[in-house]
């Protein structure tokens, strides 16, 4: 089981206000419900675990307003403004429970505490209150030349992200409409034609999507590494150290089907990224997206496991990629059970896959929850 990652928190009070900041940056998907009692919190972004999904419930001290409350979702941090139910009062800790947790900080920038004193001397208060613009005019230089910086790196990452996704379109949609055309028009006649014409497209778009693996660590997007490390490992194992080597099972019908549906996912996926880097929403790119892969996952993987097992007795007639004894290494290694085994791990890992994508959708078009709280988005 995952251990639940727990964002930063930090918080401080008034006699009658309860304020929170969530140390978390670019959030997304969040789930928040704040009752009388407590408040619970779950959502993707980058805190000081990195870009990982974080989640914390805490017991207030005692209760709060709901209806009084308000939160907001910002670049840097999810900020809460929280009412205090009943007679204004400090509390003397925050939670319930005692002792407080761990990633659970004092605001000391907001902090007020019931001993203040409201006499200070008016030398102290000119010199706080100077000091106080000095620090917000150092704090909006370097917000705005961090803004600036954000902006440059964000406008650079939407153009290449948008024309990645183009060309990758571009390039599956061409298989497509060829073997769908080639389909139509000449059935499985010269099957070997089929595949010269549209393995250099496809071969070019899965060698490219090695960069869909790369993109999550470097925080590019902001989805998790092991669908598509899973996916594309998968194909392209399968294309290019199964397929390609192998003139044989290339003029079998079923590899420009395996081709075909491959193709046939992509075309409605990418669309739905580049609206996505744009911001544009669009709820027949969204229903096809999570919708269309019903069909076409069980459909490729048993095509995977088809052309995989055709596959078998060349490797096994030529020998290809077995090593036998004797030899300098002293170890032997027999291709072909390499490739049962990887039919294997597709009657495996398919259900993974799919229960992911299920998930996803579920998320996509559940109902959003009703929100017990006033929210008030400056």
């Amino acid at each position: 089981m995952a251990t639940t990652l727990h964002p930063i928190v930090y918080w401080a009070q008034t006699e009658d206000n309860i304020s929170l900041k969530v140390d978390l940056r670019d959030t997304s998907d969040p789930d928040i419900d704040v009752t009388a009692e407590g408040l619970y919190f779950k959502a993707f972004g980058v805190g000081a675990g990195g870009l990982h999904e974080y989640e914390f419930q805490m017991d207030f001290y005692r209760n709060v307003n709901p209806d009084r409350s308000a939160y907001r979702v910002m670049d840097r941090a999810v900020e809460f403004n929280l009412t205090k139910d009943g007679p204004a009062l400090f509390w003397p800790r925050l939670t319930r429970d005692d002792p407080k947790p761990a990633w659970l900080r004092i605001d000391f920038d907001k902090w007020k505490s019931e001993d203040d004193s409201d006499e200070e001397d008016e030398e102290d208060v000119v010199k706080k209150e100077q000091e106080e613009q000095m620090r917000q005019i150092e704090k909006e230089l370097l917000e705005t030349k961090e803004q600036d910086d954000e902006s440059a790196f964000a406008d650079l990452k939407t153009v290449y992200l948008f024309f990645f996704n183009l060309l990758q379109f571009i390039g599956y949609a061409y298989v497509v409409v060829y073997l769908f055309c080639r389909y139509a028009f000449y059935g499985k006649e010269n099957m070997k034609e089929a595949f010269d014409r549209a393995i250099i497209p496809l071969g070019i778009c899965q060698m490219f999507a090695f960069l869909e693996i790369l993109h999550p660590l470097i925080g590019l997007v902001k989805t998790g590494i092991m669908a598509p490390l899973m996916q594309v490992l998968g194909r392209n194992v399968l294309l290019f150290l199964v397929i390609l080597p192998n003139p044989e099972v290339q003029s079998d019908p079923m590899v420009c089907y395996l081709f075909l549906v491959w193709s046939s996912v992509e075309v409605f996926r990418y669309p739905f990224y580049m609206a996505g880097v744009i911001d544009y929403s669009s709820e027949v790119l969204t229903w096809l997206r999570y919708t269309v892969w019903i069909p076409l996952y069980p459909l490729g993987f048993f095509s995977e496991a088809i052309v995989i097992f055709l596959s078998i007795p060349f490797y096994d007639d030529t020998g290809k990629f077995s090593l036998s004894l004797p030899n300098q290494y002293n170890i032997s290694f027999y291709f072909p059970y390499w490739l049962y085994a990887h039919i294997a791990i597709i009657v495996c890992l398919a259900p993974s896959l799919i229960s992911h994508m299920w998930r996803q959708r579920q998320r996509r078009f559940r109902p959003k929850k009703p929100r017990t709280f006033h929210v008030k988005l400056n």
